[in-house]
C-alpha cells in the first residue's frame, strides 16, 4: 500500500495498484500516460506478484487499482480474483474499487471479500452524460450506469467520480444520470493533464449542477482541482 499523492481523494487512507501497465481505455487525459514517459514506466499489462505479499493493515480506507483499470475487459480474470482474495486476507479495511467498466464488478460478486457488503465502495467515472470516444475508448456513460444500478439492486455501496468534469447536454440531464446510479457520493474534480484540453463546462453550468445535485441529496466531494472552475 501506498500513500496518496498529487491530486487523489482526500479522504482514502493509501493506493493499492498490483495491477500495472498500460490501461486498456488509453483516456487522453490520464495522468499515467505522463508518468509513463516521464520515468520510463514499463507500459506491459502484468500482475505484480510482490505486490500480493504487500501487507494492507487495518483500518484503512485503500483505493484499489488508482494507476490502470483493474476490471477493463482486457485483465485476466485470475489476476483478479488473486487480487481480490489478497484484499479479503485484511478484512478490517474498507476499498474502494473503481473502473469505467463496472459491468466486471458484476462477474465477482460471489468472491467472499463482498459477503460483507460494508467492506467494499463501488466506484465509477462519469466524466459527462456525453459519450467522447475521440478522448477515451471505455464504455459508454449508459453501460456504465446500467452496471451500477445492478450493484445497487444488489445491496452494494456505490461513488461516482466526475473527473475531469467534462461540457454535459445539461445540468439536470447529468444530475439524473449521477442519480441513477445510487452514489454515497460523488466525487468532482477538473482536468489536471497540461498537455491535453478537453471541452468543460462554464462556471455558471458547473454550479447548476451542483444544485441539481443537491436537490437529488446527494453527498458531493469537491476535490482540491476544483477551485480553478469557482473564479
Amino acid at each position: 500500500m501506498n500513500k496518496p499523492q498529487g491530486n487523489m481523494y482526500a479522504y482514502i487512507d493509501g493506493t493499492y495498484n498490483p495491477i500495472k501497465g498500460k490501461c486498456h481505455y488509453e483516456c487522453q487525459y490520464c495522468f499515467m500516460i505522463a508518468m509513463r514517459l516521464r520515468f520510463g514506466q514499463d507500459p506491459t499489462l502484468r500482475l505484480d506478484e510482490k505486490e500480493l505479499k504487500a501487507s494492507l493493515g487495518s483500518g484503512n480506507f485503500i483505493f484499489v487499482g488508482s494507476s490502470t483499470d483493474e476490471f477493463a475487459e482486457n485483465v485476466p480474470s485470475e489476476w483478479i480474483i488473486k487480487v481480490l482474495d489478497h484484499l479479503n486476507e485484511y478484512p478490517n479495511n474498507t476499498y474502494q474499487l473503481q473502473s469505467k467498466n463496472p459491468a466486471r464488478f458484476l462477474e465477482f460478486l460471489t468472491h467472499p471479500l463482498f459477503c460483507d457488503k460494508d467492506r467494499v465502495i463501488f466506484c465509477t467515472t462519469l466524466e459527462s452524460d456525453i459519450d467522447r470516444p475521440e478522448i477515451s475508448k471505455a464504455p459508454t456513460m449508459g453501460a456504465r450506469v446500467a452496471a451500477m444500478q445492478g450493484l445497487s439492486k444488489n445491496g452494494f455501496q456505490t461513488m461516482v467520480t466526475v473527473e475531469p468534469m467534462m461540457a454535459f447536454s445539461s445540468p439536470q440531464n447529468f444530475a439524473e444520470m449521477i442519480a441513477a446510479c445510487n452514489p454515497m457520493q460523488v466525487n468532482i474534480g477538473m482536468n489536471t493533464s497540461r498537455g491535453v484540453k478537453l471541452p468543460e463546462p462554464s462556471q455558471a453550468e458547473y454550479e447548476a449542477l451542483i444544485l441539481e445535485l443537491r436537490k437529488q441529496n446527494i453527498n458531493i466531494h469537491l476535490k482540491k482541482n476544483i477551485d480553478r472552475m469557482v473564479k
